[in-house]
């Protein structure tokens, strides 16, 4: 008899092989998305609906990390309801990276997507309001949506201890009322190996 896989549980199992001399498993697979949910190490950071009265930029929202570890941004969603006055049907998105605050800005805690979790994110999150600025930091992308959807991005964005993130929104030219709202699911994550 050759080389044997033991059972690590004492209960005396073996493992199977195929015709093609393949170990057969059976496996679950998750993403580090999933574990961090269960370990109460995923958060939602949003803003509520902010009404934008006019078509200049303005800040809807700032996140910067206070953990020792990372937080990963997992994706954005935008969502712009409708325009009054607007033209075109589209509206335009900056990011800022590692900016230093925004003017008005409104505390928020971040909700925890593990609702037996009491664990909180440690991380100075706030909404803006309409004319809310952003200071300090570089515009490092502008992207541009269609109002009246629900835009969902996939980001993996990554903010080590200390970084920041502020997103603005521009409305259309003529716009005197567009509600919007921003949101993102965060995890904190660790190498373990």
């Amino acid at each position: 008899m050759g080389f044997q896989i033991q059972d690590g549980t004492g209960k005396g199992r073996k493992v199977g092989v195929d015709a093609t001399n393949k170990l057969l498993a059976r496996a679950t697979i998750e993403t580090i998305f999933d574990e961090a949910a269960e370990e109460g190490l995923s958060n939602f950071v949003g803003t509520p609906l902010i009404t934008l009265t006019n078509a200049a930029e303005s800040a809807i929202f700032f996140i910067q990390n206070n953990e020792d570890i990372d937080i990963i941004m997992e994706n954005f969603f935008f969502v712009a309801e409708a325009t009054t006055g607007g033209s075109p049907n589209m509206f335009r998105v900056s990011w800022y990276k590692n900016p230093t605050s925004i003017s008005s800005g409104t505390a928020v805690t971040p909700l925890n997507q593990n609702f037996g979790s009491s664990r909180i994110l440690d991380a100075t999150v706030e909404y803006g309001a309409q004319g809310s600025a952003v200071t300090g930091g570089s515009n490092v992308a502008i992207l541009s949506f269609p109002i009246g959807e629900f835009n969902d991005i996939p980001a993996k964005l990554i903010l080590p201890k200390g970084s920041s993130l502020a997103i603005t929104v521009t409305p259309p030219t003529g716009n005197t009322s567009m509600p919007v709202q921003f949101g993102a699911r965060t995890i904190l994550y660790e190498e373990r190996y």
